[in-house]
């Protein structure tokens, strides 16, 4: 039998087309920004907001209080990261552990402790349901749009915004669109999968597509490619060994970025 011969494989395999083509396409400006271990801690907050909101019986509030633990462990970041003494990355790591601790703490008090947790690190994505299948959709709609109407200002951002400052551009309110539509994906997304595989699809595509892509054009052409067929072949090879899709998907991912890199390596860039 096919996998796709079962309507709830079809049904995840399409969410997760969905949103990991969205968080690839956003990954771009993530990793370029080198900021991918913000993205880590950002995962885990918004799995923070979510099981908040789970406990104290939101549905569709439970989206809204995730996305408001993102935007304040992003408020949070950029207030600690200006610390003098410390590396930004210190902190990224000090609201990572927080944030993680925290859910991990509130779950134990549920009665499905055990299982919740699992959900939230690792996600099922087998699980999904229609619903699950419209919020992935909404969120690559949103991440296609935003990146066509504002992609060369987003990447001039990432990968030089001094410049981009200096020649009179309004960093601070495109960086806040950015950021919200990166808020709004990965809340979404974390709901979805889960923060492992939500920070796979958010940052491996990209990797991939930086070390293979050599014009911004073809950049987001690599990392949507990388995002597909990474997932195909993760749905199609866990179903048949009878492995996790989830954990199998994500490492594809991570097969494919390490094979990148060891292209690259052969043919001498560096």
């Amino acid at each position: 039998m096919n996998f796709l011969d079962l309507t709830f494989m079809r049904v995840a395999l399409a969410a997760g087309l969905l949103a990991g083509t969205a968080l690839s396409v956003i990954g771009v400006f993530t990793v370029a920004r080198r900021v991918a271990f913000s993205g880590l801690a950002a995962a885990q907050w918004a799995a923070l907001g979510g099981v908040i909101g789970a406990l104290a019986g939101f549905h569709v509030g439970a989206g809204v209080v995730s996305g408001g633990a993102v935007v304040a462990g992003l408020l949070a970041m950029a207030w600690l990261s200006r610390s003098r003494r410390t590396s930004a990355d210190s902190w990224v790591a000090a609201l990572y552990v927080l944030g993680a601790a925290s859910a991990v703490l509130l779950l134990s008090k549920s009665p499905r402790g055990e299982s919740e947790t699992l959900g939230v690190f690792f996600g099922n994505i087998l699980s999904l349901g229609r619903f699950e299948l419209i919020e992935a959709g909404a969120v690559c709609a949103a991440a296609l749009a935003g990146t066509a109407l504002w992609f060369r200002r987003w990447l001039w951002l990432s990968f030089d915004p001094v410049g981009a400052e200096v020649a009179g551009v309004r960093v601070g309110v495109w960086n806040a669109l950015f950021y919200g539509l990166y808020a709004a994906s990965l809340t979404l997304s974390i709901h979805v999968f889960g923060v492992l595989l939500s920070f796979a699809y958010l940052i491996l595509p990209a990797t991939t597509g930086l070390l293979l892509s050599r014009r911004p054009r073809s950049l987001i052409l690599v990392c949507v490619v990388t995002s597909v067929l990474s997932t195909v072949v993760g749905f199609a090879l866990s179903y048949r060994w009878d492995l996790p899709t989830g954990p199998f998907v994500a490492l594809v991912l991570a097969g494919t970025s390490l094979g990148a890199r060891i292209y690259g390596r052969i043919k001498g860039d560096e």
